[in-house]
């Protein structure tokens, strides 16, 4: 099984079975706000990504299951629009813009989106993209290694937005899997991970010709009209066996600083700390050539090696954030000193962790601090762990975020009691008044497996005041996922 499913397969491979629907009377008061919810196909259905807002208050997003695609019983994903209320009304409008048919378009799109400048959306496929299953990248039915697609704005009113597939992974050298987000830079570049393949040597079952550890990538747009998109290799990740500590399967996306320095997470890999699957990770920065076509230099700013409560942190598969004085924050999937340890027959170490992440002073190192632990209970577990989850930050630098399970809802369950059950919580973590005092952690929902959702896996964003996000199962009428907001 490949890595970059292993853990998350384990943790989510009941989401549409495991929560228990509860009664809405256990849901917990706050401003949350079930915006849509999914039906299942033809539309959507098991949203898992982070969301966009444009300038009009519009949500964009995808959904890695449903849709009229034929990829098995629960379709190949979508790509959807969410509209406001129009005046008078609370009812807001989804449109799937897109449904995935599992073939050279892709398949199960687990990313977030990104807008370019002309309101065109762009992201990824974790699957699809190849016409045969030779391709050595195959998922069930689904022959392919992923795909960097386009959808193009109707060029008239009430036209379909049309699909084009910007580039097909083969898998090796140039990467499998793409479960992040993108984003561009100024010249119009995109930029991304995938989660395997690569040139890079994994040992423990990955050296493959299509295993690898992952990779960075850059697809430059065309000089001239028609001609494809060019795709270079950035980086790819060795850490996986050999000695090698650069780390392994980055399943988030990555961030820019303002030097174009390049910075993300590996959700395995570093150094070895003896803990099997549930153990390693690294945050990582990738710096430029002087001369274009020179490699770029990754360096390790840190490494993840706390496999049991009290040890430290482990498993950072989300992107990264900045703050205004350069700092980046994340989570761990596991880690901290909660006293979370049971999911089925298996014992997960601890809940997980939010850690910020310093820059060097006079040529220093960069300063790892975890600045809140889970612990299982009403303040969730397992933060939003993967893919194009991220936190969200505000002006006043609060972070915002979300976790899949816990909460103390009694009448709903992911992954058991761990102490507590739940499906779920929204946070919001507020930073010390004073150098030294501690950062403080605030509830703002705990899903209950009614009407308001469960399982939030992609984080939120935070637009004029309000914080939106999606959760991946159970609503009242159907367990294919909602999407939510919440004023904090």
């Amino acid at each position: 099984m490949h890595i970059a499913n292993q853990t998350s397969n384990r943790l989510c491979r009941a989401i549409f079975i495991a929560c228990v629907t509860a009664s809405a009377a256990y849901a917990a008061s706050s401003g949350e706000k079930v915006l849509y919810q999914f039906q299942g196909a033809p539309d959507g259905a098991g949203p898992q990504s982070s969301l966009i807002v444009d300038a009009n208050h519009l949500l964009y997003g995808t959904t890695p299951y449903g849709g009229q695609g034929k990829c098995g019983s629960s379709g190949c994903g979508t790509v959807f629009e969410l509209i406001p209320p129009a005046a008078g009304s609370n009812k807001w409008t989804e449109k799937v813009l897109y449904s995935f048919q599992g073939g050279t378009d892709g398949a199960l799109p687990q990313a977030g989106l990104v807008l370019d400048q002309s309101g065109n959306l762009y992201g990824t496929t974790a699957s699809g993209g190849g016409n045969s299953t030779a391709l050595g990248c195959a998922f069930g039915e689904i022959a392919g290694c992923g795909t960097v697609f386009r959808l193009s704005r109707p060029t008239t009113k009430g036209g379909a937005w049309a699909e084009t597939v910007l580039y097909a992974f083969q898998g090796n050298p140039d990467g499998s899997q793409p479960m992040g987000s993108l984003i561009f830079d100024a010249k119009g570049n995109l930029y991304g991970t995938t989660a395997e393949g690569g040139a890079g040597y994994c040992e423990n079952g990955y050296n493959n010709p299509y295993g690898g550890c992952g990779s960075v990538f850059e697809l430059s747009p065309p000089v001239k009209g028609n001609d494809p998109w060019t795709e270079a290799i950035l980086y790819a990740f060795n850490g996986l066996g050999g000695g090698d500590t650069d780390g392994a399967v980055p399943t988030g996306g990555v961030i820019f600083d303002q030097n174009g320095n390049l910075y993300g997470t590996t959700l395995a890999g570093g150094v070895s700390c003896g803990g099997g699957e549930f153990c390693g990770g690294t945050v990582f920065q990738l710096t430029p050539p002087a001369e274009k076509g020179n490699p770029w230099t990754e360096t390790e700013l840190t490494t993840f090696f706390g496999a049991k409560a009290g040890e430290g942190a482990t498993l950072p598969g989300a992107s990264l954030i900045f703050d205004k004085k350069g700092n980046l924050y994340g989570t761990t999937l596991l880690g901290g000193n909660g006293a979370c340890n049971t999911y089925e027959e298996e014992a997960l170490p601890s809940c997980g962790t939010i850690f910020s992440l310093s820059p060097p002073t006079n040529g220093g190192t960069w300063t790892l601090t975890a600045i809140y632990s889970f612990n299982g209970t009403i303040d969730g577990a397992y933060p939003a762990y993967y893919g194009s989850a991220s936190m969200a930050i505000d002006g006043k630098g609060n972070l915002y975020g979300t976790t899949p399970s816990a909460g103390d809802q009694p009448g709903c369950s992911f992954l058991g009691r761990i102490p507590d059950p739940g499906c779920g919580t929204v946070w919001k973590l507020t930073p010390p008044s004073s150098k030294g005092e501690a950062w403080a952690e605030t509830t703002l929902h705990t899903f209950a497996g009614a009407s308001d959702g469960a399982v939030a896996l992609g984080g939120v964003v935070f637009k004029d005041g309000t914080l939106f996000g999606t959760t991946t199962g159970l609503g009242s009428s159907a367990s294919s996922g909602t999407v939510f907001s919440i004023v904090p």
